[in-house]
């Protein structure tokens, strides 16, 4: 199920999936805030945040921040798993340091997929935008742990150097 707030990128996953006859695709058009909405408790086995904005001004809006981890306990199995790839090393160091200080259990770390022997089925998957940041010489991280708890969650004070590339305006990224 994909989730998103714009309509054309679920118009252009949904055009992707019809193509290919993919049969067992959702898209859901939403606030990630009100995602609990939408699930009952339990009825997710895995969440995958791939390349969110990573908010490095707002914590409380990072897709990983513990206000999303806890909203995402309420429908999440126990024990649920939570994805993240991202090409933002300001989202993967916060990420790592919310992961650590929780003590979420972690099934894998890696800091650059596409460089993995032998590689990854799910992982070495490009999307359109992972393919520009890598033309541009940019790594992709991952991380994998397991929501084992949302009770009295952390989060991490530390700094972090902001993305340098993420702070010039779309239309100027492309002559990075």
């Amino acid at each position: 199920i994909g989730i998103d707030i714009k309509g054309a990128r679920m118009w252009t996953g949904a055009k992707a999936s019809l193509e290919r006859g993919l049969t067992n695709v959702g898209f859901l058009r939403t606030n990630i805030e009100m995602i609990a909405h939408f699930f009952g408790p339990g009825e997710v086995q895995e969440i995958w945040i791939t390349f969110p904005d990573p908010q490095m001004k707002k914590v409380t809006k990072r897709l990983t921040a513990t206000n999303f981890l806890a909203n995402y306990g309420k429908f999440l199995k126990p024990e649920g798993v939570i994805h993240l790839k991202t090409d933002s090393p300001f989202l993967f160091t916060y990420t790592r340091a919310m992961v650590e200080l929780n003590r979420f259990p972690v099934q894998m770390l890696v800091t650059d997929v596409h460089a993995l022997t032998p590689p990854d089925p799910l992982l070495s998957i490009k999307t359109y935008y992972e393919q520009q940041w890598i033309e541009r010489g940019l790594t992709i991280n991952y991380i994998r742990f397991v929501l084992d708890h949302t009770d009295a969650l952390v989060e991490p004070d530390i700094e972090i150097e902001p993305d340098s590339y993420r702070s010039f305006g779309r239309s100027k990224q492309h002559n990075i």
